[in-house]
């Protein structure tokens, strides 16, 4: 049996796409009869300044001797850097999936962009086996200098879903809400007292309006209820990558509304119950709240096109060949 090392970035900032994406791929696998995931730990690190944190070498380095496949996720931490050279040093077998998002969307541009061609572009060429990639645009970045290339969906887990009677006027938004990669201001765009806006997550509404409820510390019941109630999701979001929130709102048969930076779309062609407003036109985005609230949402094709057992046959390809 293969033993699997899954190694993601450090979470100072507590849980995050990478962190569940991880920890997806441990549950998907922690049954296999031909691969053994071994333990996701948080190894020890020394945060930094220019580079976020470096790894303290032995714990890393003793958990990488341990391991057939090492399964390294990150972008510009020197840990990930760390990792990949370890992995190589020990001549495993070596799958990266960066996260990637594009160097204009990073909090600063010119230092990722610097980062990523001087510390990790040479070793991801050199040493990686294979490179996992979320979306159309990363695929095309990586297969400029990567041969073995592989474009997955992350895997949303489909338990639990229940259709309830849904609330014609009720809006959700699932995001930080003091994050203005996350688009929350977009809200505001809407007439007040139109709609009832639902916001789960942190931070503080600056903007208080008789319309906008705030959900904070909620369940995954809770929020599945509220996916269940809402006739709408709106992801205005500068970039996302993939976007979890928009398969679980759709696998409850609620719409969503997204910005053309969103990238889940690249698996969304030919499904109903979405639709796609251009990012920074405010217009547009009311236009397709008021056209897109309450429409039929094809949840079985939702269903066949993210179905967990042919997701993890991919990877197992990866893993196995």
């Amino acid at each position: 049996m293969r033993k699997i090392l899954f190694i993601r970035k450090a979470p100072f900032s507590g849980t995050n796409g990478t962190i569940r994406y991880c920890e997806t791929l441990f549950k998907m696998f922690c049954n296999d009869t031909e691969l053994q995931p071994l333990a996701i730990e948080n190894y020890p690190t020394i945060k930094s300044f220019l580079f976020h944190y470096y790894y303290k070498i032995p714990a890393l380095a003793k958990a990488i001797k341990n391991a057939d496949i090492v399964h390294v996720n990150g972008y510009t931490d020197m840990g990930t850097v760390q990792a990949l050279i370890i992995a190589a040093f020990y001549k495993k077998h070596i799958v990266y999936t960066a996260h990637w998002h594009p160097f204009a969307m990073l909090r600063h541009p010119f230092r990722g962009k610097f980062f990523f061609m001087v510390f990790l572009k040479k070793i991801i060429e050199l040493f990686v086996d294979k490179v996992v990639c979320i979306n159309n645009e990363d695929y095309h970045f990586f297969s400029s200098f990567s041969k073995s290339i592989y474009k997955i969906p992350h895997c949303v887990e489909f338990k639990n879903v229940k259709i309830a009677k849904k609330n014609a006027r009720m809006i959700l938004f699932v995001g930080r809400i003091n994050d203005s990669v996350k688009g929350f201001d977009y809200l505001y765009c809407l007439p007040e007292g139109l709609y009832e806006i639902h916001c789960v997550g942190y931070g503080n509404i600056m903007k208080k309006r008789s319309d906008i409820i705030q959900h904070v510390n909620i369940t995954d019941n809770e929020l599945s209820k509220l996916y269940a109630e809402a006739s709408l999701l709106v992801v205005p979001s500068s970039y996302e990558a993939f976007s979890y929130v928009t398969i679980e709102s759709m696998l409850h048969g609620t719409p969503a509304v997204i910005s053309d930076k969103v990238r889940v779309a690249d698996y969304l062609e030919g499904i109903e119950g979405y639709s796609v407003f251009i990012y920074g036109d405010r217009d547009d985005f009311v236009n397709k709240v008021r056209d897109t609230i309450g429409i039929f949402v094809d949840r079985e094709k939702i269903l066949e096109r993210f179905n967990i057992n042919t997701i993890r046959n991919q990877y197992r390809i990866i893993y196995c060949n």
